[in-house]
């Protein structure tokens, strides 16, 4: 699987270079190969928070989970990790559950440096880094845009006016301008971190022809928006990263993933 580099210039205020990767769908110890590719390419980036925006896992039910936490212990060693939870973070053979798995993401939490954002603020350098874990009914049932903006208004509420810097998986909650538009922190927003959209299983040759589109989203829509890249969404800044893996491991093609590249985000702020 081939690594690709893509690389945003937000800000230069803060001189600070945040890496942005997302979907990883670790399932069990072969994945160390690619993981350990981008841990490679990541330290040499030289930045100075790694942000994973949701999918750490493929389901509850996964292998060698010690050696996903030693990875993670590698990763903590180039820069702080701030991670926000998928939905496939709370699957459990398929299903969804309303529980992630406690212990695996305490270990990982407990590893110094790495901090599990579960609808969490964590603050560094005046900069904000907010993890909205959705709703797990969020992903199995039919998007309700004022259940969603209920919820996130309730979770958070006011935001102060360092640089803020949310991560959340699905990018459906930040990108729909109506609902964006009802949230009470929306206006302090400068930067929404997401994946969930594998890219919308778009080869390379077709992002500049389908301009942010997919081919297919994860709930099969056919050109959805809002795939992969940058957006301007109300004065603030949308990045959705097409993952490291494009294909969860229970997909009934998921062998085509080794046809598609990694995605590594640098953003400099």
């Amino acid at each position: 699987m081939k690594i690709k580099i893509n690389k945003y210039n937000i800000s230069n205020e803060y001189k600070k270079r945040i890496i942005l990767i997302s979907d990883i769908h670790y399932y069990k110890k072969e994945n160390l190969k690619v993981l350990n590719e981008v841990l490679e390419n990541i330290k040499k980036l030289n930045p100075d928070y790694i942000c994973i925006a949701g999918d750490i896992i493929d389901d509850n039910n996964i292998k060698d989970k010690e050696l996903l936490v030693e990875w993670f212990k590698k990763l903590s060693k180039v820069s702080k990790v701030l991670i926000g939870l998928g939905n496939h973070d709370f699957n459990y053979n398929g299903k969804m559950t309303k529980k992630y798995d406690t212990c695996l993401f305490k270990k990982i939490d407990n590893i110094k440096n790495i901090y599990v954002l579960d609808s969490k603020i964590y603050t560094d350098s005046r900069i904000n880094f907010i993890g909205a874990t959705l709703p797990y009914e969020y992903y199995d049932l039919k998007e309700d845009e004022d259940e969603l903006v209920y919820y996130m208004n309730k979770k958070f509420n006011k935001l102060d006016n360092n640089f803020n810097i949310m991560l959340v998986h699905s990018p459906a909650v930040i990108a729909n301008r109506k609902v964006m538009k009802k949230l009470k922190c929306h206006k302090n927003l400068d930067l929404v971190l997401c994946g969930h959209m594998h890219g919308g299983l778009n080869f390379e040759f077709m992002n500049k022809i389908l301009k942010g589109r997919g081919l297919i989203s994860p709930k099969s829509q056919l050109f959805g928006k809002y795939c992969n890249g940058i957006y301007n969404i109300d004065n603030t800044k949308v990045i959705i990263s097409t993952g490291i893996t494009k294909l969860a491991k229970s997909h009934k093609i998921a062998l085509l993933n080794n046809i598609y590249s990694s995605e590594i985000v640098v953003i400099d702020i």
